[in-house]
């Protein structure tokens, strides 16, 4: 079981899935097995021994993970949504983790668990796996897209080939973080567009956190306007949603 949360660790903001589909890779090729030994995995969040098949993830703090909350109004865009988690802790820490401290060692654990759960989800399968793109200013900036690295490891336990830059960023948008509903839709309208061929395929969109679903809606019209023919959306975590305050009657 993973530590209490940190009082310090930024508050903002499934069940675990056992693959069972022949997609899955061969984690345990020689080359995977000598690494295992010399480098065995160790539990990101407790330190405690990891699991076979270089998940860096014990038992105990894989069971305790947030299960997903409902999604998301604009996942009835896609064809098929993968979200295994909620944007709680300890998920969200490993998040920010990746996204702010590069610490891709988290990407590598989240990639894992987002791709054995689609798997779990079966067919139909998509023929591609594309990451949210950063805008290149802000990805100079960081050095690495999150999201990539995410897609990156989902897309091995699947057996489905990655193109980080099938998609382009046109513009450097708001942080969509801090925005309202209707100011997430409007930062993100026409800010994407398909540079490689994707026409006739099944796409993953992959992204980090879905919160009102508004980017990955965005980045999925752009793949459909260039002739996808359906797209899926894949995230590591889902924000819950906030329940609305309560009205405050008064008597007069």
């Amino acid at each position: 079981m993973f530590p209490l949360r940190p009082a310090g660790v930024n508050q903002a903001s499934a069940q675990w899935f056992t693959p069972v589909h022949p997609l899955r890779t061969r984690m345990a090729s020689w080359p995977a097995r000598l690494h295992e030994w010399l480098l065995p995995p160790r539990c990101l969040l407790c330190d405690g021994p990891g699991q076979p098949g270089l998940l860096d993830l014990c038992p105990g703090c894989q069971h305790d993970l947030p299960p997903a909350p409902a999604p998301p109004a604009t996942a009835a865009q896609f064809d098929l949504v993968c979200c295994p988690h909620a944007y709680a802790w300890p998920i969200d820490t490993c998040v920010l983790a990746l996204k702010f401290r590069g610490e891709r060692g988290h990407g590598r654990v989240l990639g894992e668990l987002l791709g054995r759960a689609r798997l779990a989800l079966g067919a139909p399968w998509p023929d591609l796996v594309v990451p949210v793109p950063l805008h290149a200013r802000r990805l100079a900036e960081r050095g690495y897209n999150q999201a990539a690295e995410l897609a990156r490891h989902a897309a091995r336990r699947v057996a489905r080939p990655c193109r980080p830059r099938a998609l382009q960023r046109l513009r450097l948008t708001r942080p969509q973080s801090g925005l309202g509903a209707a100011e997430r839709v409007a930062n993100v309208v026409a800010a994407f567009a398909a540079i490689e061929p994707v026409a006739g395929l099944r796409i993953a969109l992959v992204d980090d956190v879905v919160t009102t679903g508004s980017t990955a809606a965005a980045a999925a019209a752009a793949l459909r306007a260039a002739g996808a023919t359906g797209v899926e959306l894949w995230a590591a975590a889902a924000a819950r949603r906030r329940k609305p305050p309560v009205a405050q009657w008064r008597c007069e």
